[in-house]
This record gives C-alpha cells, structure tokens and sequence, in this order.
C-alpha cells in the first residue's frame, strides 16, 4: 500500500468517526470505526464498523448510519482536498465477535 492511500486512510477514519458523534448522538456510542480500506485508485473506500448490542439493535444501527449516507460523504468532501473524493461504503466488522466466540471455545476445553 502507498503512503498515499494509507494517509488518506487514516484521514477518511478519523472524519467518518467525527460524523458518527454528531450524526448520532447518544447511539455514537455503540459504534466504532474499526479501519478504512481505500482502492488504489483512492475512488472507493470500505468503512469497517464495530457496532455493539444484539443482532437486531446492530441491523437498527447500520440502517440508521445508511440514512446518512449522504451526510457522511457531504462531511468527508468538507475535510479533503482531493480530485475526487472517495465513495463510501460502510460494511459491519465481526471481527469482534469472532475473537468472543473463539475465546469462549477456549475456555470450554
């Protein structure tokens, strides 16, 4: 990966977790903007979020973070200076969840 894609990385995570705090309040809470993955190209870029609570609060969650979509694209244009800035999508890290089952599987033995 270039230094390039690796900055604006970094930049694309830290104003996307800016936006969840001020987009949704309270719920800001129960997300995580775990890592960015940005194309080579720096056209496209995966937004990898933790999201805490039950399978059915998570899917409220993700919805409500798609609803504003737009505002999160309209908040990482304000902060860059690019040609073209990246097209968002945000997909849910189960990384998280994977390390708990795995560890209670361990602990079973």
């Amino acid at each position: 990966m270039s230094q390039r894609v690796a900055k604006v990385e970094s930049l694309i995570q830290q104003a996307v977790a800016t936006a969840v705090t001020e987009f949704l309040g309270p719920d800001a809470a129960r997300v995580t903007v775990t890592r960015v993955d940005a194309a080579p190209d720096l056209r496209n870029a995966t937004v990898w979020l933790g999201l805490l609570g039950d399978e059915s609060q998570q899917d409220a969650l993700m919805a409500t973070l798609q609803r504003y979509h737009g505002d999160f694209q309209s908040a990482l244009a304000g902060r860059m200076v690019m040609k073209f800035v990246p097209r968002l999508h945000f997909k849910r890290d189960t990384g998280g969840a994977y390390a708990a089952e795995i560890d209670r599987l361990l602990k079973d033995l």
